[in-house]
């Protein structure tokens, strides 16, 4: 069994009659599942789940880094599955079946739902287990938790309520990036994750391999999350795609996003996307708050252009677009 709750590369094909398995893997913006998620994929090999990628805001590049053997992931963009795209949730994975049944896709014996990082994975849960379809063809085996070893304690205290509905689901806490943090720093988190959820695992990660694993402290059932109304994760959050079919100058570009980022850097939860960078080619950037993440060269085709998506709160959005093309103006 991997990280994900996912069957072994060696592991026998289940039944034809046997229900698929699901996992649900949520987190916080930026905590690192896309990364998480390819390496799983990679280690599938040949018994590699079928995906399901839902996110407030959704980029090319997560298709492009989750494709196994020419397949994409199922994309659900544009809002939250476990509010306003549940019905499309039900719909994709009724398709997955439908696909499998005419012979367009080969069977998948486990799909992963990986999550917007805004989003409560217990209303997710419920679809899965309950759908009057959908529960006779798949069974939740897990709901895994990613938790930023660098901003983790951050985001719990700044966005108490979000954080808490996800690691109160969680059968399993995945911290990441704990090769980036102080041990000790790693050390205090695994001990609040535990207070906050002591039914739930608690593995500790770094580029997507285990470094320790800690069992529950209690076995007594997961708690329950204190009842709220629906959607109110996403107050105050807006979501910007800039877009521009002009290669970038890479160093105007990083004084640029720097001069965001030290502003207002608490308030962009999440910037990712694809440029297009002069004499270079393809890049991912991938950033959460204040910290941005080794820009990564894509050596997959991916269409021309640069696509950036910015996740931020409380921020004008219009006159960040408007920051944008000023910079593209001068440089």
């Amino acid at each position: 069994m991997t990280l994900l709750g996912l069957p072994a590369p060696t592991q026998a094909a289940p039944s034809a009659q046997s229900r698929r398995g699901v996992t649900l893997l949520s987190g916080f913006l930026g905590s690192g599942k896309t990364t998480l998620l390819r390496r799983e994929l990679a280690r599938a090999g040949a018994n590699a789940p079928a995906v399901i990628l839902n996110d407030f805001g959704h980029t090319m590049v997560d298709d492009v880094l989750l494709t196994t053997d020419g397949e994409r992931p199922v994309v659900l963009s544009g809002g939250c599955a476990c509010c306003t795209r549940r019905e499309d949730l039900a719909l994709a994975l009724a398709g997955l079946l439908d696909s499998e049944q005419r012979g367009g896709a080969p069977r998948r014996d486990h799909v992963v739902i990986e999550t917007s990082g805004l989003a409560d994975p217990g209303p997710i849960a419920f679809t899965v287990a309950h759908d009057p379809v959908l529960k006779h063809h798949y069974v939740l085996a897990r709901v895994c938790v990613t938790v930023d070893a660098l901003t983790g304690l951050g985001s719990i205290e700044q966005h108490h309520e979000v954080a808490l509905r996800q690691l109160l689901a969680a059968d399993e806490v995945l911290v990441t990036k704990a090769d980036l943090a102080e041990p000790d720093d790693v050390d205090e988190l695994v001990r609040r994750l535990h207070e906050m959820n002591p039914s739930a695992g608690v593995s500790v990660t770094a580029n997507g391999e285990l470094l320790r694993a800690e069992e529950a402290v209690s076995a007594r059932g997961r708690p329950t999350a204190p009842p709220v109304a629906d959607a109110t994760h996403t107050t105050g959050v807006s979501t910007l795609e800039l877009v521009t079919d002009e290669p970038l100058d890479w160093q105007a570009f990083s004084v640029w996003l720097s001069l965001l980022l030290h502003n207002r850097g608490t308030d962009v939860l999440r910037v990712k996307g694809v440029l297009d960078v002069r004499g270079v080619g393809p890049v991912a950037v991938n950033g959460v708050q204040h910290v941005v993440h080794r820009p990564e060269h894509l050596g997959v085709p991916v269409p021309p252009g640069t696509r950036l998506v910015f996740i931020v709160r409380d921020i004008d959005t219009e006159l960040l677009e408007r920051s944008f093309h000023t910079f593209l103006a001068i440089n």
